[in-house]
């Protein structure tokens, strides 16, 4: 089936984004709605759910998902826009609300984004995106200080010293034409003046104020070093292959064997060997997990969500996949198990 022109990828979301948080129109409440619901229903439909994947805007303002083999998932790429969203988003209530959309995206099920929808319909009524033109933020140029005209060789005299000179040399320019036995004896008047501004100008005066000296005897005025910045780990940063969780077929098998070597750890360190290094939220997995009833709920390809219940308990555990091995990306205990 062929792609209308109207459905067709015009910008990238980021770039949209890029572009409407650097001019003066702010995102309303509708707006944010609008482009919310639009991204919680595309990934929701995603058919290639394991492959690269990134958001796009059509010609209309509608968010469409174009595969991309150096794109994430389509669920990290939903839940980074609907993040970057928020940012831009002025209405505390409506950002909140994006926030609540991005966890669920992470955390929960697909069927449950429902009551996500319902809480932003009820908010706001949807308006369309406003794409352009947006008119750029005007920055507040800092004041410009005239620059100080040039003085000539008389710049470092003293203003009588240096109008006392021009009068002289005013006249002499007069005379040098008018006379030639005063040309001669001006030459020595030349030199005399030319002694007289090199000396001005060489020797220390008042004219312009010496540096400041360094408040602390001793202390070199040198600047500090640059400090190293290292790089911090983001949710697609590469890890190295653990054999110790190998690949299954059996999501369930596969978490129920990753909870039970997070168990055998005895410190932080080691079980935050088994988290993904990302900014999703993470609460502590609960204590018997690999003993506890685990439900696979949705599984995307590299991303799996399954339900985790012991005793009175219940945990939503977003697990992904890098580079042939399997993280603890999100966990979310719910206070009531879902009917």
């Amino acid at each position: 089936m062929s792609t209308t022109a109207s459905a067709s990828p015009a910008e990238p979301f980021v770039a949209y984004l890029r572009r409407r948080g650097a001019s003066a129109t702010a995102l309303t409440p509708g707006e944010v709605v609008t482009a919310t619901v639009g991204l919680l229903r595309g990934c929701r439909r995603a058919t290639d759910r394991s492959g690269g994947s990134a958001w796009w805007l059509t010609a209309e303002g509608r968010p469409v998902v174009v595969g991309e083999d150096s794109a994430p998932d389509v669920v990290t790429a939903t839940a980074d826009s609907l993040g970057r969203l928020a940012a831009l988003t002025p209405d505390p209530t409506t950002r909140d609300l994006v926030d609540r959309a991005r966890a669920a995206v992470s955390t929960r099920p697909p069927r449950e984004w429902d009551a996500v929808e319902r809480r932003l319909f009820s908010h706001a009524d949807p308006k369309p995106l406003v794409l352009g033109p947006l008119t750029p933020v005007v920055v507040d140029q800092p004041p410009t200080v005239p620059s100080v005209p040039a003085r000539g060789p008389f710049a470092l005299l003293d203003d009588d010293i240096g109008a006392a000179i021009r009068r002289s040399l005013t006249s002499l320019r007069e005379r040098w034409g008018s006379s030639s036995r005063f040309r001669g004896s001006a030459v020595g008047a030349g030199v005399a003046a030319a002694v007289l501004v090199g000396a001005a100008v060489f020797l220390p005066g008042t004219a312009e104020p010496a540096p400041a000296a360094s408040a602390t005897p001793g202390v070199s005025r040198t600047a500090p070093p640059s400090a190293t910045v290292v790089p911090q780990p983001s949710a697609t940063s590469p890890w190295p292959v653990d054999d110790r969780v190998p690949l299954s077929d059996d999501m369930v098998v596969v978490a129920r064997r990753l909870f039970a070597e997070i168990a055998l750890c005895a410190d932080d360190p080691c079980r935050s060997a088994f988290d993904e290094p990302s900014t999703f939220g993470r609460e502590p997995l609960l204590a018997d997990a690999e003993h506890a009833e685990i439900t696979l709920l949705e599984d995307f390809g590299g991303v799996t969500v399954v339900h985790v219940a012991y005793g009175a308990t219940t945990q939503y555990v977003t697990l992904v996949r890098q580079n042939d091995r399997w993280l603890v990306r999100a966990v979310e205990t719910v206070a009531d198990q879902p009917s």
